[in-house]
């Protein structure tokens, strides 16, 4: 694999990716350092950068260059955003870096900054038409998005260091500087007389402060994931933590659950920011982006032979991804899903399921023997740890959940699905117990892993009949699938029978 090196100097943070990939196959992320540099801290009206700042961002871009050397990176690309783009005395910050690191840093526009965010969210989020926005510690921009396709762009100075100096004057804030503060926001994105014509469509946000604000909403509810990218984050949650961090001070903000110490301080900005532009174009949720500008930068490489740096179905790339990077059996695995979408289709007049469920079982089955990479031992169990810890992209939380579920129960057993509740609809348990019940079965008619059985035929009457369509001595299949049918005959209330033709 070839590995790159992303870093991306913002206003706020430095982070910095290192992808290890295979150009258009797989990828996977194998180091992530962050350091809060502040960088826009002090920079006011005369566009300063002030020494401290700018000594702090050097030293990170030192660190994380020397990591990337370190750990055998081919390429390492760093970009510079809205501070260092808006600096009267770049100057001095070139001076430093190069007296520092032979790093070479490129200062990115705002439509570049806006591009390379857009390419990392839309390639990992669930937005076919909306908006995407990414909040930053000097800028804030704003891509309208229809098909997927970037459609037009907006950069306003809203961001989270930026208004907190400027607003931000009294600790906790006072009532007069928090209106402010929201006059503030307001008015930074009025000129966006175009976003509400997007409301129909779905909201998605990137940035620290919408991952910060999503991990306080989670500790809050008590959300039974750690996973941020892909969780919605309602208006109302917004404003109700907008007013939590408005009564309390900076030391008082620490003891929220889930509040990071580097943005206590900046987070209520941010919130107030985040709060006018959800207003602005009536969203009443947005999706939380886990990836942003170093992603996109990456996928420009990755799909660098496309005419598009665009995954064509991210759903579907990032399942055999996640299959390719644990060493799965393309052969065993197509023939399960296919033996599953045979019953799935066959057992329709039962179910009643759709597109939506099919789709979902056909991941399972191309994932669900991921967990032997770790051992063969439950290894179920350890595909269902594997997926809840991935990059799957393009999902929800509740479809995570329900394909996780789904290969924990491919085997035998049954997964403990209460902790869910908060994310599962009421009938998710039977549609689990049901799909869960169909990859078993079609696991077992494929326990030679040889693709002896060729296809099913099912016939529903007081039991369910399941004749066994095979190319070879299927005996051992047909047993081993007839002492797993327990939960096809539970979840579906019929006695079932399974024979050879």
């Amino acid at each position: 694999m070839q590995k790159l090196g992303v870093i991306d100097l913002g206003s706020n943070t430095t982070r910095l990716i290192v992808m290890a990939y295979e150009p258009g196959h797989c990828f996977r992320l194998t180091d992530e350092v962050s350091e809060t540099v502040r960088l826009a801290e002090g920079i006011g009206p005369s566009r300063m950068l002030q020494p401290a700042p700018i000594r702090r961002a050097v030293e990170a871009l030192r660190m994380f260059y020397s990591l990337c050397i370190s750990t055998g990176v081919n390429e390492v690309i760093a970009v510079g955003t809205s501070a260092i783009r808006e600096a009267a005395n770049q100057a001095d910050f070139w001076a430093a870096l190069r007296t520092a690191t032979p790093l070479d840093l490129r200062i990115i526009s705002a439509e570049d900054e806006a591009y390379f965010g857009y390419l990392g969210a839309i390639n990992a989020l669930p937005i076919q038409h909306g908006a995407l926005f990414d909040t930053g510690g000097g800028s804030t921009q704003v891509m309208a998005v229809a098909d997927r396709k970037r459609t037009r762009s907006f950069s306003v100075q809203a961001g989270v260091v930026r208004f907190t100096e400027q607003f931000v004057q009294s600790d906790p804030i006072s009532r007069t500087d928090l209106r402010r503060l929201r006059a503030a926001a307001r008015d930074a994105f009025a000129p966006l007389d175009w976003l509400p014509d997007l409301s129909n469509g779905r909201l998605g946000g990137i940035g620290g402060t919408v991952r910060q604000l999503a991990r306080i909403d989670q500790k809050q509810r008590a959300y039974p994931l750690e996973r941020v990218h892909g969780y919605q984050l309602t208006r109302e949650a917004v404003e109700r933590i907008t007013e939590e961090l408005a009564r309390r001070s900076r030391r008082e903000r620490l003891q929220i659950p889930g509040m990071k110490e580097e943005r206590a301080d900046v987070t209520l900005a941010g919130a107030v920011i985040i709060a006018a532009l959800m207003d602005r174009g009536n969203f009443p949720y947005l999706l939380v982006s886990g990836q942003g500008v170093r992603e996109g930068i990456f996928y420009q490489h990755f799909l660098a032979d496309q005419p598009q740096p665009l995954l064509n179905e991210p759903r579907q790339f990032s399942v055999l991804n996640l299959a390719r990077l644990t060493h799965y059996e393309p052969e065993h695995c197509a023939r399960v899903a296919h033996l599953s979408l045979s019953l799935f289709d066959q057992l329709a007049p039962l179910h009643g399921y759709g597109a939506w469920e099919r789709e979902l079982l056909g991941y399972a089955a191309i994932l669900h023997d991921i967990g032997i990479s770790v051992g063969y031992y439950d290894h179920h169990k350890h595909g269902e740890y594997l997926i809840h810890n991935a990059t799957l992209l393009g999902f929800s939380h509740r479809e995570i959940v329900i394909i996780a579920s789904l290969v924990r129960n491919h085997r035998k057993g049954w997964g403990d699905l209460t902790a869910y509740s908060p994310i599962l609809a009421t009938d998710d348990e039977t549609r689990i117990a049901r799909l869960s019940a169909m990859l078993r079965l079609a696991e077992y008619l494929e326990r030679s892993k040889s693709q002896i059985v060729r296809d099913v035929r099912v016939q529903i009457g007081d039991e369910i009949v399941i004749d066994v369509i095979a190319d070879g001595d299927a005996h051992v299949e047909i047993w081993e699938a007839s002492r797993r049918s327990g939960l096809l005959k539970r979840s579906f209330g019929r006695e079932v029978q399974i024979r050879a033709t």
